[in-house]
């Protein structure tokens, strides 16, 4: 039997000890979501920057560059940081114990990693150039071991990743505008990418070494033994949503070359920018999952019916949306020349949709035990991303690479919401219909209106959408008044 509980049965079964978490949940995800807000805006502003400089092709040469690093670093993680979050949101206990093995284990872990780049970058048949580029990419891998926001997600002191992030973004833009002026500047962009990370994460080291005491390196292989057994699954995982993520604009650059690289990353930069809203709320929620999994079935059920609605409510009128403005929105952040890579994002943004409802299952199998299920169901994203992307960009190129992204992402939830059945049923299909419709509405205003600038369109369709879904009662008053009372619960 389904799980989609009345709003009055919650409201009336809700126990001080539930508002206080949901306070607490609110609480993170409000530090998350600000910061991942500031952060991106401070990254996309750096994009749009270089972007604009470069021009598609040497735009795509730092994309590709990046892209092909984003695997090596996953070695330098192996899932650890996931294990950690949840092992510590478990048993607080832990945290000097799993912070100072997962530490070491990571140290040597970039050792081996930024080796392996190093071998693996002169087997690529590419220019001298972008060889440099992914070398000093890949200069981050060592360090990475010192990036600490896994410990703090368990702790569930989101506030300060935040803060870290912002740090690490807007000193990666103050040093690209500050320096960046020409094409021959292109080596410059990895080194202060890097330098930014590295300025984070010592903010982090230097709040966890004030509020706990300062970390340090412990061998202890036996222990290490039982992290990677838990972890490498979790690793496999990420490794496959890396694909998905980023071998197209990888397969892009092999197949095709950099300057659609650099059309496609445009666009799809945009849909990562958007994505962060939904990553934000399910990791602000992860350590909860974890927890209620252990706890309290009907807690755990009431949080995931509620995210299912959340995620559909703002996913389906950003497809809807973006579909229908896609290229006034590439043309305004990009320019012209960028004006090929518009069917290829108004393609991608249906990823969002699917990506938001796919992370509330996906990301509770891992919360709930599950990290076998989960990596059975990445792998076979990355499987489908795989061979559609081998099959459709040789003839269609960027929409080719679009289209492969978004079926695999629609193959992954498929998956998981069939394997979190077999926990509990948390039913979605009950929560489509009233932003569907809504969304219509906006819709319909967008395509016959006259009004061209999106400065007025954009809130305009928000208003409508946010109107249609009164209408519906897909928002009420009864939903609102119970965020009132969490919000202001002191827990």
């Amino acid at each position: 039997m389904d799980y989609t509980p009345k709003k009055t049965e919650i409201l009336n079964k809700m126990s001080t000890q539930d508002i206080g978490t949901l306070h607490r949940v609110i609480k993170n995800f409000s530090s998350q979501a600000i910061a991942e807000i500031a952060t991106k805006i401070l990254g996309f502003i750096a994009v749009i920057y270089l972007a604009r400089v470069f021009g598609p092709k040497d735009f795509g040469k730092i994309s590709f560059a990046y892209a092909i690093v984003t695997y090596f670093m996953l070695i330098t993680d192996l899932g650890l940081q996931t294990l950690g979050t949840r092992e510590i949101a478990r048993v607080k206990t832990e945290l000097y114990n799993y912070t100072n093995n997962i530490i070491t284990l990571r140290l040597l872990l970039g050792i081996l990693s930024f080796v392996l780049l190093i071998l693996s970058v002169f087997l690529f048949n590419k220019p001298l150039e972008i060889k440099l580029l992914i070398i000093s990419y890949g200069l981050i891998l060592i360090p990475s071991a010192l990036f600490f926001e896994w410990i703090f997600r368990g702790i569930e002191r989101m506030e300060f990743i935040g803060i870290a992030k912002v740090l690490d973004k807007a000193c990666y833009l103050f040093l690209v505008i500050f320096w960046v002026k020409k094409v021959n500047q292109l080596l410059l962009v990895p080194y202060f990418w890097w330098a930014g990370n590295v300025v984070g994460s010592i903010f982090l080291l230097y709040i966890f070494t004030k509020n706990f005491k300062f970390p340090r390196l412990e061998f202890n292989p036996i222990f290490w033994v039982g992290l990677l057994k838990k972890s490498i699954p979790l690793g496999l995982a990420w490794l496959m949503i890396q694909i998905s993520f980023n071998f197209d604009s990888v397969m892009l650059g092999f197949m095709k070359g950099e300057r659609e690289v650099g059309l496609y990353s445009a666009a799809y930069k945009i849909i990562l920018f958007v994505f962060m809203l939904g990553g934000a709320y399910i990791i602000a929620i992860f350590p909860v999952i974890s927890r209620y999994y252990k706890e309290s079935y009907e807690r755990l059920c009431n949080l995931l019916s509620r995210s299912a609605k959340l995620m559909l409510t703002i996913g389906i009128p950003i497809a809807v949306g973006g579909t229908l403005i896609g290229k006034q929105i590439i043309h305004i952040f990009y320019g012209p020349e960028y004006q090929e890579g518009a069917v290829a994002f108004q393609i991608l943004v249906w990823y969002i949709t699917i990506s938001f409802i796919a992370m509330v299952y996906s990301n509770s199998l891992i919360a709930c035990d599950r990290e076998k299920e989960y990596s059975i169901g990445v792998a076979l994203m990355a499987g489908t991303n795989l061979i559609l992307n081998a099959i459709l960009i040789p003839r269609f190129s960027l929409v080719g690479a679009a289209v492969a992204t978004v079926v695999a992402e629609g193959v992954l939830f498929i998956y998981s919401y069939q394997r979190f059945n077999k926990i509990g049923k948390i039913s979605f299909v009950n929560y489509i219909w009233r932003p569907t419709f809504s969304a219509i509405l906006m819709g319909s205003f967008i395509f016959l209106s006259p009004i061209k600038s999106l400065f007025l369109i954009i809130p305009i369709s928000i208003c409508i959408y946010l109107g249609g879904l009164f209408v519906c009662k897909g928002i009420s008053l009864e939903e609102i008044t119970f965020i009132k009372r969490a919000l202001l619960d002191k827990g």
